[in-house]
């Protein structure tokens, strides 16, 4: 199973304008790709103002055929040349294939995601990973909350990430609190950290569409 996402800043100073073209444009791509894609927004997180769209897919054939049909499609293309003037920068692509952890693409969508990446250390990629896998299963275990360990096909080598979805905002604090007063959590993460470069760092997203 492979996540796909795409990150795109947006500028500052057209918030109705970013919403209402956020929504077309995720609907446009369900419509045209037959797709689960949702948009994400960052909140209370660095880099305020960045949607990010994203979809599970069983194989990369099935991401292909998607691109393939956007490129083709003449609305789509007139849709992202239209919203030209509301973005902030370059949009980034990311690909990932998913380690541990299932994937419920038939339950509800969240309503927020917690995404925790960090990149191995030169010579700890065995370790990492298998540090990953662990810190996976122990946060599903210790919140009762589903987590994805996913490492990266692009980007940085080694890269990797910890993806978590909740009902609500309250859900989301409640799983955070639960790992910050559980002494095995802690130990954990200091055991495991030198198989990792020291800019681990996590964002929090809010279901935009």
């Amino acid at each position: 199973m492979y996540l796909f996402t795409r990150s795109v800043p947006f500028a500052p100073g057209a918030t109705r304008d970013v919403m209402t073209y956020v929504g077309e444009v995720t609907e446009k791509v369900r419509q045209e790709t037959g797709l689960g894609v949702d948009a994400w927004a960052s909140t209370f997180s660095p880099d305020l103002g960045t949607v990010v769209w994203a979809v599970m897919a069983e194989d990369l054939a099935t991401l292909e055929q998607a691109n393939d049909k956007l490129t083709a499609s003449d609305s789509f293309i007139d849709l992202l040349d239209r919203a030209a003037p509301l973005f902030a920068g370059s949009g980034s692509d990311g690909l990932a294939q998913v380690v541990a952890g299932e994937v419920d693409l038939e339950g509800p969508t969240p309503q927020y995601v917690t995404v925790a990446r960090a990149v191995a250390a030169n010579g700890q990629l065995r370790a990492a990973l298998a540090a990953g896998v662990e810190i996976a299963e122990t946060g599903t275990r210790i919140t009762g909350v589903p987590g994805l360990f996913v490492v990266d096909v692009t980007g940085p080598y080694g890269g990797c990430a910890w993806v978590s979805g909740f009902a609500d905002i309250g859900a989301l604090q409640q799983a955070e609190a639960a790992l910050n007063a559980d002494d095995g959590w802690l130990e954990l993460i200091d055991r495991i950290g030198p198989a990792f470069q020291p800019d681990a760092a996590q964002t929090i997203y809010r279901h935009a569409a």
